[in-house]
């Protein structure tokens, strides 16, 4: 169990160092950018890491159906999704791990408890690696994102840069034409000028398609990792709710333990005290005047075979009842301080 603890933290530092933090680079003015532009977001080395996650049989757990209330986003359908099968399994497993304690008696439940605690605080540790491993991977994704909103911050800058220069292109154009009209001896001149105006027209204009596209390829890549970001996050909420449902169950594990181990030892020296000869003669001589009396008695010791005795010949049910010897006050104070409150605490109600 430890060594596959060890793996899946390994395995996310490897993921999260794969992740180079990229620059941008740098480009010629007013010529397009090809292919590979975002050299910082190549997936590669994300991949590494997810498949270094798959070679500890992550993926081997099913991911959760039910739909979030988050944009309809569902979890355990995101990168490492796999750690929330993992938390949510540990979870169960503690669970029924709790339940099969109520089930122990005596001694016998003591060990039985003690074992089940033990396997539950396992089980905690196991949802603590797995939200782990989802921190890596939903930090590194909320780098990504920031990387890719400043990328589009300057692609928006030299889509201005490029507007400016159209604008500017295209007035010096129209004066251009306007002298070639008006100026006729300079006619030869003005020519020039003109073609040269319009072939930096059309330059410019073909720098502002080239721009307005990579704008429109940044906020695509930037709105992908969005999409990423909102499910990791939604993930990670779902894996630390798992990891806190864990260890309140591994808690509570250990408070019936301890419970377990109080009431064993207060019965056994409850069992170990016996009345003497005078005090078993005292009581059933006490009792006997009771019933002809039709009194309750009160911590009176009487024989079992009296008992029945008399509530055959009496009919009374409720002697029998208050005969019973009461719990010991110190075996019932260390069990209700090994639980916390007053009242018998119900597992199930925390659910």
């Amino acid at each position: 169990m430890i060594n596959k603890f060890s793996l899946i933290l390994v395995a996310c530092a490897s993921v999260a160092l794969a992740i180079p933090a990229g620059t941008k680079s740098t480009k010629e003015p007013r010529k397009p950018r090809e292919h590979g532009y975002y050299p910082a977001y190549d997936d590669a080395a994300l991949d590494n890491g997810y498949a270094l996650l798959s070679n500890i049989n992550l993926d081997s757990h099913s991911a959760p159906s039910h739909p979030s209330l988050d944009h309809g986003y569902k979890t355990g359908f995101s990168v490492g999704g796999g750690l929330v099968a993992i938390a949510r399994g540990a979870a169960d497993q503690a669970r029924s791990q709790v339940a099969s304690q109520h089930s122990a008696a005596g001694q016998a439940a003591y060990v039985a408890k003690n074992t089940l605690a033990q396997s539950a605080a396992q089980s905690a540790a196991t949802a603590a690696a797995a939200l782990a491993g989802k921190q890596i991977i939903l930090s590194g994704l909320e780098q990504q994102s920031r990387d890719a909103h400043v990328a589009v911050d300057g692609e928006k800058m030299q889509l201005q840069q490029a507007q400016r220069a159209a604008t500017a292109a295209r007035n010096s154009a129209q004066q251009a034409m306007h002298q070639l009209q008006v100026v006729t001896a300079a006619m030869n001149a003005a020519q020039a000028t003109s073609d040269h105006a319009a072939q930096a027209a059309a330059e410019a204009a073909a720098e502002l398609a080239a721009q307005t596209t990579m704008v429109g390829q940044a906020k695509a890549r930037a709105q992908t990792i969005d999409e990423q970001l909102k499910t990791a996050r939604i993930d990670f909420a779902a894996t630390q709710s798992a990891s806190d449902k864990a260890a309140a169950a591994a808690q509570l594990a250990q408070n019936n333990a301890a419970a377990a181990a109080a009431h064993a030892a207060d019965s056994a020296a409850v069992s170990g005290v016996l009345p003497s000869v005078a005090d078993e003669e005292d009581g059933h001589h006490a009792a006997a005047i009771a019933v002809e009396k039709h009194e309750p008695l009160h911590n009176v010791y009487l024989p079992a075979e009296d008992a029945h005795q008399l509530v055959d010949d009496h009919d009374q049910g409720y002697v029998l009842h208050r005969n019973t010897l009461p719990v010991p006050a110190s075996g019932y104070a260390s069990h209700q301080d090994a639980i916390g409150h007053d009242e018998i605490y119900d597992y199930k109600g925390y659910y």
